[in-house]
């Protein structure tokens, strides 16, 4: 009897020698074998089959290694062919082969490309060859050989067009049993041909195939699907063609069972930081979403709806998928449905699809509705909010009985709703968002609503409108429009009225009250017509136009019924006069505000009763350029009762104090009997009596028929002059005098003294003549005291 010793020897023995032949089996020509071998293949398959060698293999099992195969396709379904493969390993039954006979217990291909082949009746190419595989009732277990495939690729194709869709990296393994069922186990990253990337996903699972079930209705598939955690936009990508712009994560798992025209569905779908492609994910936030449905593999349909966690419940939202024609050109629909949804609850999922929504932001409200999203069609649908309330920090809510939204592909439309608000009149709100390019665009309608609480409210929910800045109390009526685009600035326009507000203007030291007018205005134009305002004890008219484009973009039109100098210089000074201490004491420089270096305006005033201290002088009217701190008075013109004056000149502010530089004519003035006429330049600076006292004035005067005194009159007289303030008093000089009494012509000069006395001193061919007369004319009082104030 052998020891123990010697049968560990001969095992091992045995063990070197399987090992050695397992070693170099690989490289043992068996082509020998091969007309048998395609002979095989190819009575199993019903396909031609052709490859370049073959070999023996041993360790993995006896069997056969078929290098460069391919496999045929039925003409039925084309002549591209059924599989190529790198390599076909076949392993075979030795009790078989040592009688002559090879017969396969299993097939496996690795890494091949397959083309899964639907013909025009429906039949697919593979179902033949698997019924082919499967073994009748009545056949002994293991009768026909399992079929694995490693590291594959499965194309589809209907007829002769080959879909854009495929699995990548595909393992695939078919247990054929007695009882007519497959056992069937795959993983597979699926893919496109149109996009670069090794797959969109992966998916893996089991099934068990019953290819002769006991009755039509009876379970021909029953089968575990599991979607590993995959990026979300692969999957849109995989079904769309192109990434639609919502990332996240994405995992699912399902039961299918059922007939092959009539499998069902059930599962979970989980989705976690669902976002839009230029957004952050809100991390921590997943959703989990119970789903049934059905499967038609023949249709190529799909049906999906959710299901809520408890049975009997309504769920606020409910959604159903549909896809057609999966496998060749897939046609897919989204359809959700609200039923008393919480607005609160669709704000974050608004954010993280790129509404541009304030995160302050709360809302209340019961959403119904129902949104469709297409392959074909995008967006679509309508949803309701009743009872809806937005709020924002630092403003009133903003509540609407109900507020309509319709989606359509492209763009959200909100019908405009009605909006209750403590401060009375109405306000309506509605709009558009464009989802490509983005773009928000908002509607308001106002009626005798508070202009404040309007502008509050405009402030928090969009920024502006800014042209409204100055504007406070009141109300207004009217419509204004908001567009926001990434792109380019926020922009407002529109056209209202206000009446009773309050206008604060950095130029005016005081306010224009019980201001109303009618405004219209875009992103580069703004319009003020039939404005009217109490400016003090005054009553102000104007139009303004600016428009960004012109020369001059500014123009304006002011009327005022009546006006003293010392209420305009009043009204005026910031706009006259350095605002600071240092520079009014002259230590420092004049800051120049922004307002005022901006300003560009062309204008016109008219005063219809233009006083100095008290005083009625006349009509003041004025054509001017206002550029910075330059005032350019083209055409000035003040109608006296006793004369006209014209002329024009600049006012410059760049100094503490303004200074102006003028040049005037004065005709048809009333003095000592007579008319007087003069024309020259004038120039001073200050305002107030500072504008009086640094007067200077030069030019030339003609006179006629003038009572110098009792007995000097002349029938005409001219010359120049000279006027200033001497230590607070007029002095006026007079050179270059012609005067004709009507029998000579005298010549001379003449000056003005301290006590309001003008001393003529005249020579004619060598005669003397002194003239004493007055600088006062002797006129009535009336037209004396217009005559005192002529020269301020």
């Amino acid at each position: 009897m052998p020891s123990w010793r010697e049968v560990a020897r001969l095992a091992v023995y045995c063990g070197l020698a399987v090992g050695t032949l397992g070693l170099i089996a690989p490289f043992v020509n068996a082509s020998r074998f091969s007309g048998p071998i395609q002979r095989t293949l190819e009575a199993s398959l019903q396909r031609r089959v052709h490859f370049s060698a073959v070999h023996f293999t041993l360790l993995s099992g006896p069997g056969l290694s078929l290098k460069d195969v391919t496999i045929d396709e039925d003409p039925r379904y084309g002549l591209e062919p059924f599989a190529h493969a790198a390599a076909l390993e076949a392993h075979f039954r030795v009790d078989k082969l040592l009688r002559g006979q090879i017969r396969f217990t299993s097939l496996r291909l690795v890494e091949p490309s397959l083309n899964l082949v639907r013909d025009g009746s429906g039949a697919w190419n593979a179902m033949e060859l698997i019924q082919r595989l499967s073994a009748p009732r009545r056949a002994p277990l293991n009768l026909f050989p399992a079929f694995e495939i490693s590291g594959g690729r499965l194309n589809f194709k209907g007829g002769t067009r080959k879909s854009t869709l495929y699995i990548a990296d595909t393992d695939l393994s078919v247990y054929p049993e007695r009882s007519g069922k497959l056992y069937v186990r795959f993983s597979g990253s699926p893919a496109r041909t149109d996009r670069a990337g090794n797959g969109f996903g992966h998916l893996r699972g089991t099934a068990n195939w019953y290819l002769t079930p006991a009755t039509s209705k009876s379970n021909q598939l029953e089968a575990e699907i599991t979607i590993d955690p995959s990026n979300l936009s692969e999957f849109t990508t995989l079904v769309e063609g192109y990434d639609v712009g919502v990332h996240g994560t994405v995992s699912a798992r399902a039961k299918v069972e059922g007939p092959a025209t009539a499998l069902q569905i059930k599962g979970e779908l989980r989705l976690d930081d669902v976002h839009r492609w230029d957004l952050l994910p809100a991390s921590g936030e997943d959703w989990r979403i119970g789903y049934r449905g059905k499967v038609d593999l023949l249709a190529q349909t799909l049906q999906l709806e959710t299901v809520p966690a408890e049975a009997r419940e309504t769920a606020p939202v409910a959604l159903q998928l549909r896809v057609k024609d999966f496998l060749r050109r897939p046609s897919w629909s989204l359809l959700g449905r609200l039923t008393d949804a919480p607005a609160q609850n669709l704000l974050p999922l608004g954010r993280r699809m790129g509404l541009t929504l304030p995160q302050e932001l709360s809302a209340d409200g019961s959403v119904d509705g129902a949104l469709s999203y297409s392959n074909h069609s995008g967006l679509e649908g309508g949803i309701s909010i009743r009872h809806a309330q937005v709020t924002l920090p630092g403003v009133a809510p903003l509540r609407t009985e109900e507020a309509v939204a319709s989606f359509f592909p492209g763009r959200i439309h909100v019908e405009p709703a009605l909006v209750e608000a403590p401060s009375g009149g109405s306000l309506r709100v509605g709009g558009d968002y464009y989802f490509a390019p983005q773009r928000l665009a908002a509607a308001l309608s106002v009626e005798e609503f508070s202009l404040d609480a309007l502008k509050r409210t405009a402030v928090a929910w969009f920024g502006g409108p800014g042209v409204l800045s100055a504007v406070h109390g009141g109300t207004m009526t009217g419509h204004l429009n908001y567009t926001e685009e990434p792109s380019t600035p926020a922009a407002w326009s529109g056209q209202v009225h206000f009446a009773e507000a309050t206008i604060d203007t950095p130029g005016l030291a005081i306010p224009l009250e019980h201001s109303q007018g009618h405004v219209s205005f875009d992103s580069s134009t703004f319009d003020l017509e039939h404005f009217s305002a109490i400016w003090g004890r005054n009553t102000v008219y104007a139009t303004y136009r600016y428009n960004g484009a012109a020369k001059r973009p500014e123009r304006i039109t002011i009327q005022v019924p009546g006006a003293d100098i010392a209420e305009l210089e009043a009204a005026l000074d910031p706009t006259l006069r350095a605002q600071s201490l240092l520079a009014r004491l002259r230590l420092t420089r004049r800051s120049i505000p922004s307002w005022l270096a901006e300003r560009n305006v062309d204008g016109d005033l008219t005063i219809g009763s233009f006083t100095v201290n008290g005083i009625n002088l006349g009509r003041l009217s004025t054509r001017f350029t206002w550029q910075g701190t330059s005032f350019d008075f083209a055409a000035l013109q003040l109608r006296l009762p006793e004369g006209l004056v014209r002329g024009h000149g600049t006012m410059n502010l760049a100094s503490s104090a303004p200074s102006f530089d003028f040049e005037a004519a004065g005709t048809g003035f009333p003095w000592r009997g007579g008319l007087l006429s003069a024309q020259g330049a004038f120039q001073t600076s200050g305002t107030g009596g500072d504008s009086f006292q640094n007067l200077r004035a030069a030019g030339t005067f003609t006179g006629s028929n003038v009572q110098l005194s009792g007995q000097d009159f002349f029938n005409a007289v001219s010359g120049n002059f000279e006027f200033s303030f001497a230590g607070g008093w007029p002095n006026l000089r007079l050179s270059k005098i012609e005067a004709d009494d009507g029998e000579d012509a005298w010549e001379g000069q003449a000056a003005s003294q301290s006590d309001g006395k003008l001393i003529l001193d005249l020579e004619h061919d060598g005669h003397q003549r002194r003239v004493v007369s007055t600088l006062a004319p002797e006129l009535p009082a009336s037209g004396a005291l217009t005559s005192t104030a002529m020269p301020q």
